[in-house]
């Protein structure tokens, strides 16, 4: 296939997935355990009124058929990006995240010749038992390249990756590894067992599987340690679920003053959280110990990567213990990321500046389809408003040739 436009970061959330997968495909003597839809009465709405929720534990994971995660269900008059999405037919019939002729479609009609597509791992954290969520997450897998191989070359999927223990972990991506379309894995690294960074070898059986198998490790936004206290309405330790219903209830509807400017502070450091995966891996040795390993920053941004490399190289030239820190890492920080490392980001000026000095071979674009944060349906005007000031051959990598040579597309 000739690819030109490649977006690097599309999804299939699990709030779009057939509703009736995990009971239907689980062993006997998990079925009632796994995820399902619910009708539940909505009392914001009053009498008569239900919407259908993911449910597992006894939790709420979010609505079926909802915005991003599924945390609410989508509104005109919310952001901007909801309602040109509104227009342009998102929002018509089944969900089309999941329906592969209706994402097909919506492919098109964003100018794109192919998909990389993160999973369910935003969903997944919330489940706690080891045994339910990776049963969860197989079946999640078997699905996805079921629904990649309805268009051959057009979609391929990460596979979502258990993170209690590096062993199941390791052998869910070997597993994946055999099922086609299916080019990479996705960590929910703020909630793995075991620090990213330690030196112990705890993650060696996962870094070995995915260099092996030729499937990178992709760490998508979020998880960063920033201590942002939230506002009143919001208590410390609410699920992101229970703090929409709680703000929802207490405003009538719409955030609340302090809730927007909230959002405000925790919304432009989300993606400055890759940093902290950044300096982990790299920090870890995995980099030195597998040089075929292959990590990407899903949806982390590109503009912060020098001057976090430049603060890493730094303090490798001259730490004090420089000769310990060189038994586990021998190269420059920066240079273990032109080797093995990418991130993927879809509206950001800054690239079309700086994509030397981040690295024109690390830099994927991506859509972040069907996401309000993204970019659908007008990615080739961002891009062109963006990074149009770069040589024809240069943004023909960002765009196209790395996720195509990272992610052995057309194969």
């Amino acid at each position: 296939m000739n690819y030109e436009l490649v977006s690097a970061d599309g999804h299939l959330d699990f709030t779009w997935l057939p509703e009736d997968l995990f009971v239907q495909s689980a062993p006997s003597h998990l079925r009632d355990l796994m995820p399902r839809v619910v009708e539940k009465h909505d009392e914001e709405q009053g009498s008569g009124v239900y919407n259908a929720v993911w449910v597992c534990e006894g939790k709420e994971l979010g609505v079926f058929g909802g915005v991003g995660f599924g945390f609410r269900a989508p509104k005109r008059g919310s952001s901007h990006r909801i309602d040109r999405m509104w227009e342009s037919g998102f929002y018509d019939g089944d969900p089309h995240p999941a329906n592969p002729e209706m994402r097909l479609h919506d492919q098109k009609l964003d100018g794109l010749d192919a998909e990389v597509l993160y999973g369910m791992t935003g969903a997944g954290i919330h489940i706690d038992s080891p045994e339910v969520l990776t049963a969860t997450y197989r079946i999640f897998n078997e699905w996805a390249a079921d629904f990649c191989d309805t268009h051959p070359g057009r979609f391929y999927a990460l596979a979502s990756i258990p993170v209690h223990d590096p062993q199941v972990a390791a052998d869910e991506l070997s597993r994946a590894a055999q099922l086609g379309p299916i080019r990479g894995c996705e960590l929910a690294a703020p909630v793995v067992s075991h620090p990213i960074y330690t030196r112990d070898g705890y993650w060696d059986p996962l870094w070995r599987t995915a260099a092996e198998t030729q499937m990178p490790v992709s760490f998508h936004q979020g998880g960063g340690l920033f201590p942002i206290p939230p506002p009143p309405e919001m208590e410390i330790g609410d699920s992101r679920v229970e703090q929409q219903l709680r703000v929802l209830k207490a405003t009538g509807g719409g955030p609340s003053p302090n809730q927007q400017a909230y959002q405000a502070v925790t919304n432009p450091l989300i993606q400055l959280a890759g940093a902290q995966w950044l300096c982990s891996i790299i920090a870890s040795g995995a980099c030195e110990k597998y040089p075929e390993f292959r990590f990407v920053l899903g949806e982390q941004g590109a503009g912060w990567v020098p001057f976090v490399l430049g603060r890493m190289d730094n303090m490798f030239r001259y730490s004090r213990n420089s000769d310990e820190v060189r038994s586990f890492v021998k190269l420059l920080p920066s240079e273990y990321w032109f080797r093995q490392g990418a991130t993927t980001f879809q509206e950001e000026s800054c690239v079309g500046q700086m994509a030397h000095i981040i690295g024109e071979d690390n830099l994927m674009w991506g859509s972040d389809y069907p996401h309000p944060d993204g970019v659908w349906p007008d990615s080739r005007t961002v891009i062109q408003e963006t990074m149009g000031n770069l040589p024809a051959p240069v943004l023909r990598k960002i765009v196209c040739e790395n996720a195509v040579r990272l992610y052995r597309m057309g194969e």
